[in-house]
Parts: C-alpha cells; structure tokens; sequence
C-alpha cells in the first residue's frame, strides 16, 4: 500500500508540474519554444542513458532516430493532408504514437545486426546508421531532399513535451527497479558474467536499444511540429555527440544526472546568447578572455591536484578557494598586460560569439574534476527524503 502511494504521488506530482510549465510560460512565445525544446533534449538524454549508460553499449547515432521520427511525422502530413483537420493536440499525439512504433521498429532492424558488435565497432555502425540516414533524406526529392520539408500544423505544448520527458524517465526508472532490470545492468558490467547466469545479451541490448530509439523517434515528432519544418541540415551528426555528452556528464547509469545535465547544456548556451548589460549584448576584450583561459587552466590544474593529493578536507576547502581567488587575481594582471598588444586589447568579443567555448570549457573542467560523472550512478528519489527524516529521528 505504501509502495502505490508513492507511485501515485509521484504521478500527480510529475502532471502537476507538467500543467504548471505550461501556464507559467504559455504567454511567451519565445520561452514556450525553449522549454519545450529543454524537455525533448531530456527526453533524448534519458533514452540514449538506457542504451550506453544503464546497458553500457557506445551508441552515437541518436540524432538519425530523432531524424527519423521527425520525418515519419512530416512525411505522413504531406501525404495525408485530411488529417489537419483533427484537433492540434490530438493529432500531435497520434503523430508521437505513430513516429514511437515506426522508429522503435527501425531500432530493432539497425540493433539486430549490430548489437553483437561491441565498443568502438558498435559507435561507427550506429555513427554510419545516422550518416546513411541523413544522406538518403537529402537525396529523396519526394520528401523534400535538402530543401527540406513542411511540417503542418505547427503546434506548440509544454505540456505533452513535458509529459514526454517524464514518460521517458518513468519508463526507464521502472525498468530498472524491476528484475528485468537487473539484466541490463549486468549487460553492462561484465558480459560474460551475465551470459554465464543465463542472461540473453544479444536480447537485452536490442531490447534497450529499440526503447531508446522509440523515445527519441516520438521526440523527433514534437520536434517537427515545433519547427513546422524540417531538412537534414536540422539534425547534424554533432546532435549525437551533444545527447552523448549529456549521458556522460550527467553520470552513465544515472538518469537523475541525464535529466540535469541535459537542463544545464542546453541552458548555458541559451543564457549566454541572450547575456547584456543595460540592454546592450555583453561583450569583452580578447585581451581580457585570452587572460581568462590562462587563469582558467592554471586553476584547473590546481583544483585537479589538490583533489588527488590533498585528503585533508580543510586543505581541500583552502586550496579551492585560493584556485578561485587566484585565477581572479591572474585574469586581472594577464589582461593589463595583453591590453597592449594590439591584437588582443583592439578587438572586442560578445560572450553569444563564443558560447559554445564556455560550453565546451564548462565540459572540460567538469569530467576532469569528476569522470564519473556528477551523479556518477546515483538517483535521486523519495529516498532522500526518506533518509533524511531517520536521520534526524535518529539523532
């Protein structure tokens, strides 16, 4: 009875917090379209972490299944026009159902054959699978070719995108919390263990690798009645590697840490796009970010050296610090210098021109201090709460 209570409040708490996304954000346009492009970059995170996180196969072709659920849906509308006429929502559900079975079904026949690969041999099939994917879309006139094609009608929920990513997670949670489960994990830590204690390999890492692809199809689908339309050039190669470094940096195995971390990489560059002072775009000297990255990595390697040398928890704390206050003191000093030369201290930058360097030195500092990840294989849960309160009845 307790375990269906807190399933059942999990469920009201997850559509409550659906609705209320939707109304906090349904006035603005603009934050509507990031929010639900924030929940499809969860969505993507979390099915990818149950095939290489939670099964620990090395697949990076997830953008050519949001490719090809996105596709499935704009195909269907530009040669079933008479469905226009159902209801926005119901007709984009329909679309996610259909794009769901479809792609799920194209995981199963790009899986089958090469799941029995392993590491790098597995991430080129699945890199090649999208490649082939994208050029063939680019070649068929029929479906638009590289002029692409028009998606309609556009429709624009918070609701059902958010209702999506938590569908994902839940599916995924579950699993895992179910015996079923217990065999992706041990997929994932020694396959010949598993095969000896009767485990089906080859099954499971289809199993999880036509899950993840099902939810990355009928995100593709949302995806392309957000836009409205769509062409090979919407989905790159370098998609994968950003829903792969999500997994990673999240923690492979924790879907807690591919929900956070798929939020945060795609809020940082969002934030900076937009950062201004006064009204006016932020920017800075090169001088000044040029003395940036040098303090950067100068406290980056300190920080990295006193998490493998320093035990002492007070001298941890005391050297962080002076990592912090230190590459400040150094920003100062290298940028005066660096005003003087003139290819540094003439020319101007605004922080949306490099947001993808912030992004990719964030990346970089975070798996340097953390590999593991920053939930490593941690989940966050009832259970916090739960050890919290015994904790303090305890003392």
């Amino acid at each position: 009875m307790k375990f269906w209570g807190t399933r059942l409040g999990s469920i009201v708490l997850a559509v409550a917090g659906c609705y209320l996304l939707q109304t906090i954000f349904q006035g603005n346009p603009g934050m509507n379209r990031l929010v639900v492009l924030a929940c499809l970059w969860v969505t993507l995170s979390v099915s990818l972490n149950l095939i290489n996180g939670i099964t620990g196969q090395f697949s990076i072709g997830h953008a050519g299944f949001w490719m090809t659920g996105a596709y499935i849906s704009g195909v269907i509308m530009k040669f079933q026009p008479q469905l226009k006429s159902m209801p926005a929502m119901q007709l984009l559900l329909l679309m996610m159902l259909i794009a769901f079975i479809g792609t799920g079904i194209m995981g199963l026949l790009v899986g089958l054959p090469s799941l029995r690969l392993k590491g790098d041999y597995l991430a080129i099939v699945t890199l090649g699978f999208g490649e082939i994917l994208r050029i063939v879309v680019n070649a068929s006139e029929p479906i638009g070719g590289s002029y692409g094609l028009f998606v309609e009608p556009k429709v624009n929920s918070i609701f059902i995108a958010a209702m999506l990513a938590v569908i994902t997670i839940a599916a995924c949670r579950n699993l895992l919390q179910t015996a079923h489960g217990l065999e992706f994990l041990s997929v994932r830590e020694d396959e010949v263990a598993s095969q000896a204690m009767g485990v089906n390999n080859t099954t499971i890492k289809v199993v999880a690798f036509v899950i993840g692809a099902a939810f990355a199809g009928a995100a593709g689908a949302v995806f392309a009645h957000l836009e409205g339309f769509i062409s090979p050039t919407s989905f790159p190669m370098a998609f994968s590697f950003i829903v792969l470094t999500m997994v990673v940096l999240g923690g492979t195995g924790s879907i807690t840490g591919s929900v956070v971390a798929a939020i945060v990489l795609f809020a940082i560059p969002e934030y900076l796009r937009g950062m201004s002072v006064n009204g006016e775009p932020l920017r800075f000297t090169l001088a000044g970010f040029v003395a940036f990255a040098i303090a950067g990595i100068g406290a980056l390697a300190l920080a990295k050296y006193t998490q493998d040398r320093v035990h002492d928890s007070k001298g941890k704390l005391i050297r962080y610090i002076g990592a912090v206050v230190g590459a400040i003191v150094v920003t100062g000093v290298f940028a005066a210098i660096f005003r003087n030369i003139p290819a540094l201290g003439g020319k101007e930058i605004g922080v949306d021109q490099i947001r993808y360097v912030i992004f990719s030195l964030v990346l970089i500092a975070v798996m340097l201090l953390r590999p593991q990840g920053v939930f490593g294989h941690h989940e966050f849960g009832w259970h916090w709460f739960k050890s919290k309160k015994s904790q303090e009845t305890v003392a």
